[in-house]
C-alpha cells in the first residue's frame, strides 16, 4: 500500500466507468496567491522552467530541420548520408518528446498540487500535442524537399517506438501505476499488447480504490497514443497522393518512402481501432479509421490508377526508374499487408466445435502480438467496421495480387468507373470502406474477368488438367503496366507468404503459383518462337531466370506445407513442379507434407516413435545445460590429469603455512621414488637424493625445484647453485658465521663469459640467461619503489638509476611487471614507423627497457596504482621520461666516432619521438575505449603534460613536432561519435553519452597539442625549430595534417592571431610555409588535371552547374576544391596583412593546368577582396596589384576586380575606385594600343548613365560573355526599376543603366560614327534578346513601347533594328503577340512607318506574320487601319487567303 500513498486524495474516489469523459487536472489555479491574486512568475516555477526550456531545446532542433537545404552537407567517406543527417537533427526532438519530457515531469511532480498526472499533462500538451506533433506533420504535408518529407514520415515512426519503451507516454513493458510516463516502467521487458490477459491479471492486482486512477491514466495513454496515429496516418495519407510535386521523381520517391510509413502504421492503427470497439468507443474507433481508410485508398490508387499517378507510367523504353520500382514495390509489400490484416488466420469451418474454438480465441488473446493483425483480433458491434468489410477488401486485394503474379502485371482498369465513384463523396463519410472497395475492386474484377474467360474451357473437375492446359492470352490484354524483377519478387512472396499465414486463401495461391510455374515470365528481348508472351514485359533475360527459379522454390515450400496435403493442392504444385524438372524434389516435399499432416493427428506413441518433439516437451535450458556438462566434464578431467601428475601440478601452495605442511604430509606418499630427468649436459651429475627437504622445496616452488639443477643459481628453484658454509670459530668470537658461495660451474661459465664476452656452451647460455631475468626484474623493482616513493627526492633518485640502468642494460628484456607500458612502447614504435618510415628494429633490440620508461607514465596501470587523481608528469621535470630523455641527450653528446659506432647519435632524436608517439598512441586508445575510466585519465595527463615536456627537453628533433600534431587527429572518435548519435534506442544513450564524453576529450588534447606547439614556436632560439613549429601549425590550419573542423578553425586563429604577431621572423616563417602549402596545392591541381577532367566529362551537367560556373562539375573535383580551400583561405588571410603577397597567389592560380587551384581561388575570392578592401582601401589595393600581375594572371585579377564590388553593398562604388579601374584600364592597354574594356566592368554600376551610353560600343565590340557581364553590372542595383526609362533629373546624374534603357540606348547606337560593323550591332540585339531570362518579354515590351511612343511624338525616327527586333520578339515572345497587334503596330501606322521603306518592309513582314497565327491573336485588325494606298501594296505583296 506504499506504493498508492503518494495518490491524492482528490483523484482516490470511486468511478464506475473507466472510459468515461477525463476531467482536466491541468489548471493552473493552483498557482494564484492568497492575497493578491496574480500568478507565481514563471521563472519561479521549476516546471515551466523545465518546459521552456524542452520547448527550446525542441523548436531550435525543428528550425534546424526547417532550414536545411536538403543537400548533404559533406560527402567525403564515411560521412553521414542525408537521411542520416537529418535524422540526427531530429533526434534531439525524439528525446525530448519521448524521454526527457516524462522523466522531468517526473522529477517536478512536487510541484504540482496534483502530482504527476499534472505534470505529465503539461508536459505532453505543450511539448507534443502544441508543438512536435503538428510542426513535423506540417513538414510532411507542405515541404518543398522530398527528402525532408521523408525524413519527417520516419519521425512518427520513431516516435511511436520510443513511446512504448518503459518510462515514456505508451509504456508497453508494465500496467498498473509504476507504467510510464506515471513511472519508470520496467527496464527491457517485453511489450504487453492491448486487451492481453497479462493486462488483466495486473489490472486485477490494484487495490480497489485506486482503480479509478488507473482508469484514468489508462484513458489519457488510449488518447494520446489516438493521436500520435492520426498525426502519423493523416501524414502517410497526403504523402501518398499524387500531385505533392510537379517533378515526377520527387513524386514517387515521396509516394514511395510514405507507403514505407504506411505499411508501419497500419498495423497499430487497427489494434487501436479494434481496442476503442472493444471499449465501446465507436466514435473514437471511426475517428481514426476514417484516414486510415484513406490512407490505404491513397496506395492502392497510387498502384492501380494510372491517370492520377503519372510517375507509375513507364518510359517509351519500356524501362523503370527507381522511384517507379521502389513506389510500385512499396505498394505490393502495403497490399500483403492490408490482406494479411483483413483476412482470418483460420480457414472458414476450421473449427466446428464452438466451445473449441472459443478455448482457442481465449488462448490466442493471452498471447497477442503487435507483429500481427487479424480479423480475429476485431471485436463485434460496430455499425460500421465490420469483419465482412474488412474481409471483403482483403479478398479482394489478394485477387490483384494473383492477378499480378499470374499475368506479369496489372490488366488496364476502367478509370471511368472509379471517376463516376468518387463523385459521390457523401458516402465515404459514412462508410469509410467504399474508399478503398471502389479502388481495389475494379482491379480485382479485371482479373477475375480474364480468368473467367480461361476457366470457362474446364468443368473443373480435375485441377490437375487445369494446371496442364491453363494459358492466358495475355498479348491480347491491354495492360496498365508490367511488373519488374524486384516488385515482381515481391508479389511471388507475398502470394506465398499469405498461403502458410492465412490458409484460406492456400489453394488458390497454390493454383496461382502453379499456373505461372508452367507459364513463366519471358524476357522482352526472348528468342523464343512466342513473341506475343513478351509483349510489354520489362524482364531481361537474366530476370527472368531469377522469377522462374522464385516459383519453383515457391512452389516447393508449399507443397512441403502440410496444407498442401490438406486442402489438396498438392496434385498442382506436383504437376508444376514435374514440368520445371524438380520430380524427385516435389516427391520428398509431398512425402514430408503427407507424414507430418498425419502426425498431427496421431496419438503421442506415434509422435515418439516418428522422433518429433514439440516445444512443450523440451526444456527451457536443454542447450545450456549440455554446455554446462561438457565444461564440468572438461575441469574433472583436468583435475584427474593434474592429481595424477603428483607434486609438479597438482599440488598449490596455500596461504597458511600449518595448511602447507598438512598438505606435505599428506602427499609424502606421492613422491617419486627419484626426481625427473632434467634437460641438458649436467643431468646425470644433478641428481640428489629425494627427501623432506626437496619435498618442501618442491612444495614450495610450486614443483618448480624438481627440475632445478646446480647451474640455476637465480629464481626461487636455483638453491642447489649456493653452497652454504658455518664457521663455529665465527659463532664462539660474535662475528659473521654464515658464507655463501656460488657453484663452481656456475662460477666458471660467468668467468668465461666475463673473460671472453662470448656465450659459447650451455652452461654459459644459461648463466647468461639468468643474467638478464636478474637484471631485467631488478629493474622492475626499481621502477616500482620510485614510482610510490613518498619522498620526491627518493623518486627522483630512483629515476635517475633506471634510466641509466636502461641505457646501460643493453639487450635486457622488460619483466612481466612492465608488460603495460612494453605493449605501449610496441604499439608507439609500430605507429611511428608506419608515420616516419624508420626501422627501429635496432633500437628496440638493443635498449628494449628505454621504450618501457618512456611510455611507462602513460599506462593506464600507471595512475591506477598511484591513486592520485591528478597528473604525475605535469610540473615534475624529475620524472623517469625526461631522465631517459636526458640521459639519451648526453649520450649523443659524446664523441662523434663513438656515436657513430654505438649508434647513440640518433637515441636522443629517436627516444623523444617514442616518447612523444606514446602519448599519441595513449591517446588512440582513450579514443577506442570512450569507457574506460583509467585510459581516459591517462590519455589526459599526457596531454596536459605536454607543452610542459616539450619546452623542458633539451632539444626537439625535427619529426617530434608532426607526432605531436598528430594528437589533432580525432577523426575516429568523431566518427564514432556520428555514429552513436544516429541510433535513436534508449540502451544506447549511455554509450552515446561516453562517446561523446570521449570526443570532447580529444579536442581538448587536441587543444594542448596546439598550445605546445605555440610554445616551441616562441621558446626555441633554434631557428629550425620554430620553423618546424609554424610548419606544423600551418599544416594543420590549411589541412595538410588531418585534424578535426574545430581544430582546424583554432589552429588558424593560431596562426593569424597569436603567431603572425609575435615577430617578423616568425611572420615570414608563416608565410613561407603558406606559400609552400599552396605550391603543394597548385603541384597537385597540374598532377590531377587530366583525372579531374575525365570526371567532369564523364558526369552529368545539371543545371545548377551550368547557371554557376564554380560549383564542381564532379565528385573528383569536389574533393579537390575542399582540400585545396583551406590552404587557399590560410594564404587569403595572409594577404589581407600583406597586399603585396596577393600576386603570388594569382601566379600560383594561374599555372597551366592549375584549373582546380583557380577555381578554389575564384570561389573564395570575394572574402579576400573585401578584406582587403575593407583593411586598405579598394583604390590603393586594386592599383598595387595591377602593378604587379602581367598577362598571364590576368583573369584571376580581374576577377580580384570584380569582387571588390559586392552586389550585396547598399553603397555604389567610390569614385575613387572607379578612377582606379580607369588608370588599370590605360595601363593595361594591349599591343594593338586597344583599352581593355574588362577592367571596368566591376564599377559600371557607379558610373553615370551618360557616361554608360558612351562606353555601350566598346562593351559592344568585346566578345558576348564579356558583353553580357557588362550589362548585367550596369543594371545589378536597378531591378526594381528594370522596366523604367528613367528621365534625367535637373541636379544629381543618373547612375547605373536599367535593362529597358539598355534595349533603347543599343537600338539609338549610331554603330557606323563609332566604327562598328553592322553586323556585331545587330548580333548584340539579338545576343539580349536570346538571354530571356534577364531581358524579359515584360522588359522588351517596355524597351519597344518606349521607342515608339518617342517615335509617334517625332521626337526620332525608328533605329535602324527596330522592325528587326520586333520580328524576333514575334518568334521569340509568343505572350507579346497580343499587344503587338492591338497596341504597337497601330501605333507604328499613326506615326506613318510606311514613309520610310526598310521600316516599311519590316512592318508588313511583321503584320503577315501575325495575321494568322492560328491562336486566336492576329494584325488583321491593324492591317485594316492603313490607308488605302498601303493596304493596296501590303495586299499585292500579301495577298488574302481564302
Amino acid at each position: 500500500m506504499n506504493d498508492y500513498a503518494e495518490i491524492p486524495k482528490d483523484l482516490q474516489e470511486d468511478d464506475d466507468n473507466a472510459n468515461a469523459a477525463i476531467p482536466d487536472i491541468t489548471d493552473e489555479s493552483g498557482l494564484e496567491s492568497d492575497g493578491g491574486g496574480e500568478h507565481i512568475l514563471a521563472s519561479q516555477d521549476p516546471v515551466e522552467n523545465v518546459l521552456d526550456d524542452l520547448e527550446g531545446r525542441a523548436i531550435s532542433a525543428l528550425e534546424e530541420f526547417k532550414l536545411h537545404p536538403g543537400v548533404r552537407s559533406s560527402s567525403s567517406p564515411g560521412s553521414p548520408s542525408l537521411h542520416e543527417e537529418l535524422a540526427m537533427i531530429l533526434r534531439p526532438v525524439l528525446e525530448v518528446s519521448a524521454h526527457v519530457g516524462p522523466a522531468q515531469a517526473r522529477a517536478n511532480a512536487v510541484y504540482r498540487p496534483n502530482g504527476v498526472d499534472q505534470t505529465v499533462d503539461e508536459m505532453y500538451r505543450r511539448l507534443n500535442s502544441d508543438l512536435i506533433l503538428p510542426v513535423v506533420l506540417e513538414s510532411c504535408q507542405s515541404d518543398p524537399i522530398p527528402a525532408k518529407r521523408a525524413a519527417a514520415l520516419q519521425f512518427f515512426h520513431s516516435l511511436y517506438k520510443e513511446w512504448r519503451l518503459a518510462g515514456s507516454y505508451l509504456d508497453a513493458t508494465s500496467v498498473g501505476l509504476t507504467a510510464g510516463p506515471y513511472g519508470e516502467g520496467i527496464k527491457n521487458a517485453p511489450s504487453i499488447p492491448l486487451g492481453g490477459m497479462q493486462q488483466q491479471q495486473v489490472q486485477q492486482q490494484v487495490p480497489p480504490q485506486m482503480r479509478p486512477l488507473v482508469n484514468r491514466r489508462r484513458g489519457r495513454t488510449t488518447a494520446r497514443r489516438a493521436e500520435l496515429l492520426r498525426y502519423w496516418v493523416e501524414a502517410s495519407a497526403h504523402c501518398t497522393s499524387p500531385g505533392n510535386f510537379t517533378n515526377a521523381r520527387s513524386d514517387g520517391a515521396v509516394a514511395s518512402r510514405a507507403i514505407l510509413s504506411a505499411s508501419a502504421a497500419l498495423r497499430p492503427a487497427l489494434w487501436h481501432v479494434a481496442d476503442r470497439i472493444g471499449s465501446a468507443d465507436d466514435a473514437g474507433a471511426l475517428r481514426l479509421y476514417r484516414p486510415l481508410a484513406r490512407m490505404i485508398a491513397g496506395v492502392c490508387r497510387r498502384l492501380f490508377v494510372q491517370d492520377d499517378a503519372s510517375t507509375l507510367r513507364q518510359d517509351p523504353d519500356g524501362s523503370l526508374g527507381p522511384e517507379v520500382d521502389a513506389l510500385r514495390s512499396a505498394s505490393v509489400k502495403f497490399l500483403e499487408i492490408v490482406v494479411a490484416c483483413f483476412s482470418p488466420k483460420e480457414p472458414p469451418g476450421g473449427e466446428k466445435d464452438g466451445a473449441a474454438r472459443q478455448k482457442k480465441e481465449k488462448k490466442a488473446s493471452s498471447a497477442l502480438s503487435y507483429d500481427d493483425f487479424a480479423l480475429e483480433n476485431l471485436p463485434t458491434g460496430h455499425p460500421v467496421i465490420t469483419k465482412e468489410a474488412l474481409e471483403e477488401i482483403g479478398s479482394f486485394a489478394f485477387v490483384t495480387l494473383r492477378g499480378l503474379t499470374l499475368m506479369g502485371g496489372q490488366i488496364k482498369v476502367d478509370t471511368d468507373l472509379l471517376l463516376m465513384s468518387e463523385m459521390d463523396e457523401g458516402r465515404y463519410t459514412a462508410n469509410p470502406t467504399l474508399m478503398v472497395l471502389d479502388i481495389v475492386k475494379p482491379a480485382a474484377l479485371a482479373f477475375l474477368e480474364v480468368e473467367a474467360v480461361e476457366m470457362e474451357k474446364y468443368d473443373g473437375s480435375d485441377m490437375n488438367e487445369l494446371v496442364k492446359q491453363f494459358a492466358v492470352a495475355r498479348s491480347t490484354q491491354e495492360m496498365d503496366f508490367a511488373l519488374s524483377q524486384k516488385t515482381y519478387a515481391l508479389t511471388i512472396n507475398a502470394v506465398s507468404m499469405l498461403a502458410t499465414r492465412r490458409p484460406t486463401y492456400f489453394l488458390d495461391s497454390a493454383r496461382t503459383l502453379s499456373l505461372r510455374t508452367m507459364d513463366p515470365p519471358k524476357p522482352h528481348s526472348s528468342d523464343a518462337g512466342d513473341d506475343s508472351a513478351a509483349l510489354g514485359s520489362t524482364l531481361s533475360k537474366a530476370s527472368a531466370m531469377v522469377i522462374r527459379s522464385q516459383l519453383k522454390a515457391s512452389c516447393l515450400t508449399l507443397l512441403r506445407n502440410t496444407l498442401s496435403a490438406t486442402s489438396g493442392g498438392s496434385g498442382m504444385l506436383r504437376q508444376a513442379l514435374v514440368s520445371a524438372g524438380m520430380e524427385v524434389q516435389a516427391d520428398k516435399a509431398l512425402k514430408m507434407a503427407s507424414e507430418q499432416a498425419a502426425l498431427k493427428k496421431a496419438n503421442r506413441a506415434t509422435r515418439n516413435r516418428a522422433a518429433i518433439f514439440y516445444e512443450w516437451e523440451a526444456a527451457a535450458d536443454e542447450r545450456s545445460s549440455k554446455r554446462q556438462k561438457r565444461t564440468d566434464d572438461a575441469l574433472a578431467q583436468m583435475r584427474s590429469a593434474r592429481a595424477a601428475k603428483g607434486l609438479g601440478g597438482g599440488i598449490q601452495l596455500p596461504t597458511s603455512m600449518t595448511d602447507a605442511c598438512e598438505l606435505v604430509m599428506l602427499n609424502i606418499d606421492n613422491l617419486p621414488p627419484q626426481r625427473p630427468p632434467s634437460s641438458g649436459a649436467s643431468a646425470d651429475s644433478s641428481k640428489r637424493p629425494a627427501d623432506l627437504h626437496s619435498l618442501i622445496n618442491a612444495v614450495m616452488s610450486n614443483g618448480a625445484s624438481l627440475s632445478s639443477d646446480s647451474g640455476s643459481w637465480y629464481g626461487r628453484d636455483g638453491g642447489e647453485a649456493w653452497s652454504m658454509e658455518v664457521d663455529n670459530d665465527a659463532i664462539v668470537n660474535d662475528s659473521e658465521y654464515v658464507r655463501y658461495a656460488l657453484d663452481a660451474k656456475a662460477l666458471e661459465a660467468a668467468t668465461s663469459i666475463v673473460e671472453s664476452g662470448e656465450v659459447d656452451d650451455n652452461e654459459a647460455l644459461r648463466f647468461d640467461g639468468q643474467r638478464t631475468e636478474a637484471a631485467s626484474e631488478a629493474f622492475s623493482r626499481i621502477v616500482s619503489r620510485s614510482s610510490t616513493a613518498r619522498s620526491k627526492h627518493l623518486a627522483d633518485l630512483g629515476n635517475q638509476v633506471a634510466a641509466r640502468l636502461a641505457w646501460t642494460l643493453s639487450g635486457v628484456q622488460p619483466s612481466v611487471d612492465l608488460m603495460n607500458a612494453q605493449a605501449l612502447a610496441s604499439g608507439s614504435m609500430e605507429s611511428l614507423e608506419k608515420r616516419s618510415e624508420a626501422n627501429l628494429d635496432i633500437f628496440s633490440q638493443q635498449y628494449p627497457l628505454v621504450p618501457c620508461c618512456l611510455s611507462m607514465e602513460m599506462t593506464p596501470s600507471a595512475h591506477v596504482e598511484s591513486g592520485k587523481g591528478s597528473s604525475s608528469l605535469t610540473g615534475i621535470s624529475s620524472s623517469l621520461a625526461n631522465r631517459t630523455l636526458t640521459e639519451a641527450y648526453m649520450r649523443s653528446c659524446g664523441e662523434d666516432e663513438a656515436n657513430a659506432a654505438t649508434g647513440a647519435a640518433d637515441a636522443y632524436d629517436t627516444s623523444l619521438n617514442v616518447f612523444l608517439s606514446s602519448i599519441a598512441q595513449s591517446c588512440e586508445n582513450a579514443d577506442a575505449k570512450p569507457n574506460d575510466i583509467n585510459q581516459k585519465r591517462a590519455a589526459a595527463v599526457a596531454a596536459a603534460s605536454l607543452p610542459q615536456q616539450l619546452s623542458i627537453v633539451p632539444s626537439v628533433a625535427p619529426g617530434a613536432l608532426d607526432i605531436t600534431g598528430s594528437l589533432c587527429d580525432v577523426s575516429d572518435i568523431t566518427k564514432k561519435a556520428a555514429d552513436a548519435a544516429k541510433k535513436s534506442s534508449n540502451k544506447t544513450f549511455a554509450a552515446s553519452a561516453a562517446v561523446h564524453a570521449a570526443k570532447a576529450a580529444a579536442d581538448k588534447r587536441a587543444t594542448q597539442a596546439l598550445i605546445a606547439i605555440r610554445d616551441v614556436a616562441f621558446q626555441r632560439s633554434t631557428a629550425s625549430v620554430r620553423r618546424d613549429a609554424v610548419d606544423c601549425a600551418v599544416g594543420l590550419a590549411s589541412g595538410r595534417l588531418p585534424a578535426s573542423a574545430s581544430v582546424e578553425a583554432n589552429a588558424l586563429k593560431l596562426v593569424m592571431n597569436i603567431l603572425y604577431g609575435k615577430s617578423a621572423d616568425i611572420a615570414d616563417c608563416i608565410l613561407a610555409s603558406a606559400t609552400q602549402e599552396l605550391e603543394r596545392s597548385a603541384n597537385y591541381a597540374i598532377d590531377n588535371h587530366a583525372r579531374i577532367e575525365q570526371a567532369n566529362e564523364e558526369a552529368d551537367e545539371d543545371e545548377a552547374t551550368a547557371a554557376n560556373p564554380l560549383k564542381p562539375s564532379s565528385d573528383a573535383e569536389k574533393e579537390a576544391l575542399e582540400m585545396m580551400s583551406k590552404p587557399v583561405l590560410l594564404f587569403m588571410a595572409l594577404c589581407v596583412r600583406r597586399p603585396e603577397f596577393i600576386v603570388t597567389l594569382l601566379q600560383k592560380g594561374s599555372r597551366e593546368k592549375a584549373d582546380v587551384l583557380a577555381k578554389a581561388v575564384r570561389t573564395n575570392m570575394s572574402k579576400l577582396s573585401k578584406a582587403a578592401a575593407t583593411k586598405h582601401g579598394a583604390a590603393k589595393v586594386a592599383l598595387q596589384v595591377s602593378d604587379m600581375v602581367t598577362e598571364t594572371e590576368s583573369a584571376l585579377f580581374l576577377s580580384f576586380l570584380d569582387n571588390m564590388v559586392q552586389k550585396s553593398d547598399k553603397t555604389l562604388p567610390s569614385q575613387d575606385l572607379i578612377d582606379a579601374c580607369h588608370t588599370i584600364q590605360e595601363r593595361k592597354v594591349g599591343e594593338d594600343g586597344e583599352k581593355d574594356v574588362r577592367y571596368i566592368i566591376p564599377v559600371l554600376s557607379g558610373i553615370t548613365r551618360d557616361e554608360l551610353s558612351r562606353k555601350i560600343p566598346d562593351l559592344v565590340a568585346a566578345d558576348n560573355e564579356v558583353f553580357k557581364k557588362g550589362l548585367r553590372r550596369m543594371s545589378e542595383r536597378l531591378k526594381a526599376h528594370a522596366l523604367l526609362f528613367r528621365d534625367e533629373p535637373d541636379k544629381d546624374s543618373l547612375h547605373g543603366m536599367t535593362l529597358c534603357e539598355q534595349i533603347v540606348f543599343l537600338h539609338q547606337l549610331d554603330f557606323a560614327a563609332v566604327g562598328l560593323p553592322q553586323k556585331r550591332y545587330l548580333d548584340a540585339i539579338r545576343v539580349c534578346l536570346d538571354d530571356d531570362k534577364l531581358f524579359t518579354d515584360r522588359v522588351i515590351m517596355a524597351a519597344l513601347d518606349y521607342i515608339s511612343g518617342i517615335f509617334l511624338a517625332g521626337g526620332t525616327k525608328l533605329p535602324l533594328a527596330y522592325m528587326r527586333t520586333i520580328i524576333l520578339t514575334c518568334s521569340k515572345h509568343e505572350s507579346l503577340h497580343s499587344w503587338i497587334c492591338h497596341v504597337l503596330l497601330p501605333r507604328l501606322i499613326e506615326g506613318k512607318v510606311y514613309e520610310d521603306k526598310r521600316q516599311w518592309e519590316g512592318w508588313m513582314r511583321c503584320a503577315k506574320m501575325l495575321e494568322d497565327t492560328g491562336e486566336g491573336v492576329s494584325s488583321l485588325a491593324a492591317i485594316e487601319q492603313l490607308p488605302e494606298e498601303q493596304l493596296k501594296i501590303y495586299r499585292k505583296k500579301y495577298p488574302k487567303k481564302d
